[in-house]
């Protein structure tokens, strides 16, 4: 059975804010509370592969990995994959979705992500869900926040 999430936030700024400053991938040490650090490795047009590394936080440690994220500013969308390591995941793919509201005052940003956890994995997919809902409200908030807050 393969994992599905979808979350939603409203954030206060003008599209352009809301997608160019939540596509900077070297910002999100800034823009979440997870990550320690976002370093891109290679820019391709508006293909990036880049590497994450997170906080430890309580008996959780550090992770490391990296993805490849597609940006297409013109359609309001960016995409997602892991790429390596791929564990705790078979696959995992995300889609941020940006939705102009109230004369490009207020963006609606939405969060998909499709996965399916490894089997050798001591969480199921519903567990993984469950995680991620939690965690994606946490950094959609924060996300939120700093790009309201953002001069």
């Amino acid at each position: 059975m393969a994992g599905y999430t979808e979350n939603r936030i409203l954030i206060y700024r003008d599209f352009d804010h809301v997608f160019d400053l939540s596509n900077r991938i070297d910002l999100w040490p800034k823009l979440f509370t997870e990550y320690k650090e976002a370093e891109i490795l290679e820019r391709e047009d508006n293909t990036l592969t880049f590497r994450l590394t997170t906080f430890e936080e309580g008996e959780r440690p550090s992770r490391t990995w990296v993805s490849k994220r597609l940006i297409n500013k013109t359609e309001g969308f960016a995409t997602a994959e892991r790429i390596d390591p791929l564990f705790p995941f078979l696959y995992m793919k995300i889609r941020w979705e940006y939705e102009r509201l109230l004369s490009d005052k207020a963006v609606v940003m939405t969060w998909i992500q499709e996965f399916d956890v490894h089997p050798e994995c001591k969480f199921t997919d519903v567990q993984m869900e469950s995680f991620l809902n939690h965690n994606t409200y946490k950094q959609m908030r924060s996300v939120k926040a700093a790009i309201e807050g953002w001069v």
